[in-house]
């Protein structure tokens, strides 16, 4: 029987280009890898159209607009474009589309069945499940440190760096992160930047937004927390006063409005004072006293003096 021949996609487009936010981009982002093709975007594809490519698409999602754009753009092509449906919305835009395909791909043999009924050549596929990531070496020492992670703020890193490089202990950063009102996660929110992966070693785990029993637990189980600011540490940054009340050992920078009660050495640690990295022993000593520090400045504290 003769080979049938290679038919391989030229290229994979998408319409969000996220894999953090979506999940058919995340699909769309590993298929490109896989096959060893470009991903491009759907708006780049109609400007500059690449034969042979495959439409990884969900028309619920691209929205009406940009659905019957594409089927225009199918209808004038004269070329031949196949298309992966996700999900179907039954537009008169993704009927176009089903209909002008040159090959046609479901993500389910549901789908594939409803649209089997317009078109007898339809291939129902699926959708594989995320690869297992590497599992996380054992480390010496994990520092915790909360931000975007492309914002992180280097000057103190670059100091961190330099104690950290006469160090033989092995040390991991873990980034969290929230999203502000307002603010949506891009792409770049997700990097995190050269110099900083350079002072771990490329050793840093980013993990995404964590619910607060979450975070509770990351402080409780950190070595310590790492947070820098543009001139130093104040009494209403929550997430190191959280750690503080945590027993988790707080590395910032500290300036002359920095409450009297953050003391380097004894309830924090300075990083313009450092001079070497604390041992186990000394981190769990700053934890103990931060704890004791902190203790005065509650909700109840802070009630009590909005009631008098």
């Amino acid at each position: 029987m003769a080979r049938k021949p290679e038919m391989k996609p030229t290229a994979i487009v998408t319409f969000h280009t996220n894999p953090y936010t979506c999940g058919v981009a995340r699909f769309n982002v590993a298929l490109a890898q896989s096959l060893g093709v470009p991903l491009l975007t759907l708006e780049d594809f109609l400007k500059h159209s690449v034969s042979g490519a495959l439409l990884s698409i969900k028309c619920e999602e691209i929205g009406e607009t940009n659905s019957q754009g594409l089927s225009n753009f199918l209808d004038a092509s004269s070329e031949s474009f196949d298309v992966y449906l996700h999900g179907l919305d039954g537009s008169a835009a993704e009927q176009r589309i089903i209909a002008k395909a040159g090959r046609l791909f479901t993500a389910t043999k549901e789908m594939a069945d409803v649209v089997g009924t317009k078109r007898g050549d339809v291939v129902s596929t699926f959708a594989p499940g995320a690869s297992p990531s590497l599992i996380a070496k054992e480390v010496d020492c994990t520092l915790l440190t909360f931000g975007m992670a492309h914002k992180i703020r280097v000057a103190g890193y670059r100091k961190l760096g330099e104690l950290l490089h006469e160090e033989k202990r092995t040390f991991r950063l873990e980034i969290s992160t929230a999203l502000h009102e307002g603010t949506t996660f891009s792409e770049d929110f997700f990097t995190v930047g050269k110099e900083i992966r350079e002072v771990f070693d490329g050793n840093v785990s980013f993990l995404g937004f964590l619910a607060d029993e979450e975070v509770s637990q990351r402080m409780r189980a950190a070595d310590a927390l790492v947070a820098f600011f543009p001139l130093g540490v104040r009494e209403n940054n929550t997430t190191v006063l959280s750690a503080m009340s945590h027993g988790c050992a707080v590395i910032t920078n500290v300036d002359k409005y920095s409450p009297s009660w953050m003391v380097h050495g004894h309830s924090v640690l300075d990083i313009d004072k450092m001079t070497k990295f604390p041992s186990e022993s000394e981190l769990k000593e700053i934890g103990k006293n931060a704890i004791g520090a902190v203790a005065p400045y509650t909700f109840s504290q802070l009630g009590h003096i909005l009631s008098q």
